[in-house]
């Protein structure tokens, strides 16, 4: 049985912290959008997104636990489902074995 997702690290572009790690499912290339519902770790950043919000502005900015660089901000997909829209070029991602 094959999984359905690839695991991706992902870090920040500008010192190289590490931020989170994320399941992609689908078979597009690049990571343009972050689905909470797929963010796997950390546990501090996903009892953040479980906390609950009722509209999308109270959801934080995806920023660098080091630097603090914005590298993604809350949308909401046209699935209705909310996403980190990601910066492209602000983060670099890592595909884990």
């Amino acid at each position: 049985m094959s999984k359905k997702y690839k695991t991706y690290n992902i870090h920040c572009g500008k010192c190289g912290e590490y931020v989170l790690t994320y399941h992609k499912h689908g078979a597009g290339k690049g990571i343009l959008r972050l689905y909470f519902s797929n963010i796997y770790s950390p546990e501090k950043l996903i009892k953040e997104l479980k906390a609950g919000f009722s509209k999308i502005k109270e959801a934080p900015n995806l920023l660098c636990p080091e630097c603090e660089e914005l590298l993604g901000v809350p949308a909401i997909s046209k699935g209705q489902e909310w996403v980190y829209r990601m910066r492209q070029g602000y983060f670099h991602r890592k595909l884990q074995k």
